[in-house]
Parts: structure tokens; C-alpha cells; sequence
């Protein structure tokens, strides 16, 4: 078991015309708390200063409980993209902003093409910060189809100790959604 869930979200609705949604993770969270009983902590995030400023807190051991940082974000190759921002934040600024907060946790980045590319840059991110595990996806994806893959995610870390096992039964019960969302993860 791998405790509960820290969620950033984008402001989906100030986005560009074409990209514009009206989103809220907050209640799939809500879901897998209910079904599952897995805690969250859900914050909206707009700047890279707010981010910074979530992820210095969440170092405090009482958040200790939290072992997967979610991230509900646009994307782009290596890097996520924040409302209030003109740039992406690359993965390579996360590193630097995040400080051991992602050390021992499970990280997922739940937006389009974060992790295209390159597999040594995830392996990087994982390594870098000392995350357990890194993943996400590797092109745009629908939101309904992420979300249940994210759902299928968690699950499996509530159920699953090891890693490997983790993405074993994902691979095994959700093979055909990976691939169709181009589902990837760090080297295990």
C-alpha cells in the first residue's frame, strides 16, 4: 500500500482556445477515497510559484502519508505546461523546485506527451529526485480515457507493494488503453 494522493491541477478554463476545458480531478479523487478509502490532498495550481510553494510545504513529515504526487496539467515533451505561465515548466525544473518531495513517492504526470521521447529522461526525473516510480503519457490523450487509466493506476498501488507489479497487472488488465494512450514509465 502506498498511502494516499497529492493532486496538482491546472486552471483548465483560462486555457487557449483550443485546449479549453472545464475539469475538476477532484471528484475521481473523491471516488477513490470512497471506494478505496486512499486520502488526497487536491490543489489548483496556475504559476510555477504556487507549485514551489505547494511542494516546500509537502516536505513536512506529516504529508509523509502521501505517497503519489499526481499531476493533471497540459503537457508537452518533457515539460508541463501551467495557466498562469508564458513557458512549460520542464521536468528538468521540476527536479530543481521539488526538492526531496518526490523521494520514495510514486510520481504520474496525467497530460498529454509529458513523457514523449527519450526514455533516459524519465529514467533521469526518477533517479534525480528518488522517486519509487515515474510515469505518464507519451501523446495527447482524451481526458475520459486518462481517467480511468489514472483510476486503474491507484488501484493497483493501494493493492500492490512492488513496483513491478504495480504496471504487471496494469499492463495485463489495461494493455490495450496503454497503448492507445502511450502509457510510459521509468526503467524497472
Amino acid at each position: 500500500m502506498n498511502g494516499g494522493i497529492i493532486c496538482f491541477e491546472t486552471e483548465w478554463e483560462i486555457t487557449t482556445r483550443n485546449n479549453r476545458r472545464s475539469l475538476n480531478t477532484e471528484p475521481l479523487l473523491r471516488f477513490l477515497e470512497e471506494c478505496y478509502g486512499i486520502p488526497y490532498l487536491y490543489r489548483r495550481i496556475a504559476t510555477r510559484g504556487e507549485l514551489e510553494y505547494y511542494l516546500k510545504k509537502l516536505c513536512a513529515k506529516r504529508y509523509n502519508k502521501y505517497g503519489i504526487i499526481y499531476f493533471c496539467t497540459h503537457g508537452q515533451t518533457h515539460g508541463l505546461i501551467l495557466e498562469g505561465e508564458k513557458e512549460p515548466l520542464s521536468l528538468d525544473e521540476l527536479i530543481s523546485i521539488g526538492g526531496d518531495v518526490f523521494k520514495g513517492r510514486i510520481v504520474h504526470f496525467s497530460s498529454c506527451r509529458t513523457l514523449l521521447g527519450a526514455q533516459d529522461a524519465i529514467d533521469k526525473f526518477k533517479n534525480e529526485t528518488g522517486a519509487k516510480s515515474v510515469s505518464g503519457y507519451a501523446r495527447s490523450v482524451d481526458t475520459v480515457l486518462s481517467a480511468i487509466h489514472d483510476i486503474a493506476l491507484f488501484r493497483a498501488c493501494q493493492e500492490k507493494v512492488q513496483i513491478p507489479a504495480i504496471f504487471r497487472e496494469l499492463r495485463d488488465l489495461h494493455e490495450g488503453l496503454q497503448k492507445k494512450l502511450a502509457f510510459k514509465t521509468h526503467k524497472y
